[in-house]
């Protein structure tokens, strides 16, 4: 038996009785259990497999499909109806981008406190943008914010860069055009490095680079994403 907090991403149906369930726990990562939740008693309650609950969850296994045994709801975010997109774009993240049983503390503490973000902030995307730097860091997928990797030279604010996942930040040649890359300019990367004091206009900047950037690692749109406006 295993224990851990975490949370639901996701849940489908599976059989007339039970589901699967996509969880992120602080312990063990990303992993996927079945269950057969009750709706009024029992160890696993259906009303405890929703988004955005701190939970205390029980589980056997260390295989692709574990069981979940038991739910015990420790936290509620409040998120407002009109985040709630925001919320579940950030589920599909975690869905999509990281490894299932890869533990990673640093991002379970910044996707706890971006929920509560979300359910008290006025700019839900700016919130989650932030959250999506701490993510790329995490995945070792984040662009050097100080110096290119062609020759080690500083960034220059007057400069533009061309950024590869596996390649990294090269200055961006005039004379070439690199559909593998997404471009950056060398201010945004500056910007990055203080979040807290970035414009509008630079996150505004900062969301096109980020959807681009997604579409190298994961190859395939966010469906939530595509009903969120800036």
């Amino acid at each position: 038996m295993q224990t851990s907090l975490g949370y639901i991403l996701r849940t489908r149906p599976y059989t007339d009785a039970s589901v699967i369930v996509d969880l992120y726990t602080k312990s063990a990562g990303r992993l996927t259990c079945i269950t057969r939740p009750s709706k009024l008693r029992g160890k696993v309650q259906k009303g405890h497999l929703q988004a955005f609950r701190i939970l205390q969850l029980h589980w056997q296994g260390r295989s692709d499909l574990s069981r979940l045994t038991q739910t015990d709801e420790r936290f509620r975010h409040r998120i407002p109806a009109g985040h709630l997109l925001y919320g579940l774009y950030l589920n599909e993240l975690l869905l999509k981008s990281i490894q299932t049983h890869s533990p990673m503390d640093a991002l379970f503490t910044a996707y706890q406190n971006t929920l509560q973000l979300l359910s008290e902030t006025e700019l839900p995307m700016i919130v989650v943008m932030r959250f999506e730097l701490v993510l790329l860091e995490e995945l070792g997928h984040m662009p050097g914010l100080w110096q290119d990797d062609e020759h080690g030279e500083a960034i220059n604010g007057d400069s533009n860069y061309n950024y590869g996942v596996n390649t990294g930040l090269h200055l961006q040649q005039a004379s070439t055009v690199e559909y593998d890359k997404v471009r950056i300019s060398g201010s945004l990367l500056i910007a990055i490095r203080e979040p807290d004091t970035m414009s509008l206009e630079q996150y505004e900047d900062l969301r096109r680079f980020l959807d681009a950037l997604w579409m190298q690692i994961v190859r395939k749109p966010f469906n939530s994403r595509k009903l969120i406006r800036l």
